[in-house]
């Protein structure tokens, strides 16, 4: 693919700038944008090899890690941050190092090229991470759940994993309304209101947009109820299901601002709800 690259990934330019060619996951490849003159939110400089790098200098200050594996540590050294990213099918081996300035906005990208000498920079995770970091500069927030458009109302519906998020995509799908995502979502504030964005996942999607009215927190329920939530009850759950890493202050104070105006001008709700069509129904006539 020819350089430099530039994404729009919801509303927000990313520049990928290499001497190596750029291999695209098939995901990506919707977002890419013709125009390159415009000024990007944020540059990634791609860069082929792994240099010998030693973060004894720096301080580990975030870990993803379970049991068996590790899937990405951040260092910071003064005000830049590193991060080290792990092969999950060979976990002593590093697949990529990235660095991040202190402005946020630029991005150098190390990775080992493929077989035909080309580059993936945003191989999964650092893709997400990367939009994760956008969002902190940004009035915005990365959040897991799914949000449908009737044509006229955007609606998030977000729970913790086995909750239906996926169950209630399908359910409104089949009652004619547009999936914009069922996983990975931003969330912006704009002049005219807060608006939902799909984010590039593992299968090919053309970038969608919503205006946001409402935000279901779901969970399975022997019937179908619903019930309103208000002030930091509802800042805090749907914090819960916004992507984050908290080891940096300023970085949970900015998800506590946005999500505090968030929650004080869209309606927050708990829906308990049976996986039927009914449910569909059920929103409509209790949303108030």
């Amino acid at each position: 693919m020819r350089n430099p690259i530039t994404l729009t990934i919801a509303d927000f330019n990313l520049k990928l700038n290499s001497e190596t060619a750029i291999t695209l996951e098939e995901g990506y490849l919707p977002f890419v944008t013709d125009e390159n003159t415009i000024d990007p939110d944020i540059t990634i400089e791609c860069i082929p090899g792994i240099p010998p790098v030693s973060f004894q200098w720096y301080d580990l200050v975030f870990e993803a890690k379970n049991e068996t594996q590790k899937f990405y540590s951040i260092y910071r050294s003064g005000t830049d941050l590193g991060f080290i990213l792990y092969n999950q099918q060979n976990i002593d081996e590093i697949q990529q190092l990235a660095f991040l300035d202190k402005t946020f906005s630029h991005w150098k990208v190390y990775s080992t090229p493929e077989a035909d000498g080309s580059l993936i920079p945003l191989r999964y995770p650092l893709g997400p991470i990367i939009m994760y970091y956008l969002t902190v500069k940004s009035k915005a927030v990365l959040i897991h759940a799914s949000c449908i458009y009737d044509g006229e109302k955007g609606r998030i519906f977000t729970g913790f994993s086995g909750n239906g998020k996926s169950s209630m995509s399908k359910i409104w799908a089949d009652a004619g309304n547009h999936v914009i995502n069922d996983d990975r979502l931003i969330i912006r504030k704009k002049d005219d209101g807060f608006f939902v964005y799909n984010t590039p996942m593992y299968y090919s999607d053309r970038p969608k947009k919503a205006p946001l009215h409402a935000i279901h927190l779901i969970s399975h329920s022997p019937d179908n109820r619903i019930k309103k939530q208000y002030g930091a009850l509802a800042v805090s759950k749907v914090m819960a299901f916004c992507i984050q890493n908290n080891y940096n202050k300023k970085f949970i104070h900015n998800h506590l601002d946005f999500l505090s105006d968030l929650c004080s001008q869209i309606p927050v709700y708990e829906l308990g709800f049976v996986p039927d069509s009914g449910i569909v129904n059920f929103v409509l006539s209790n949303e108030s």
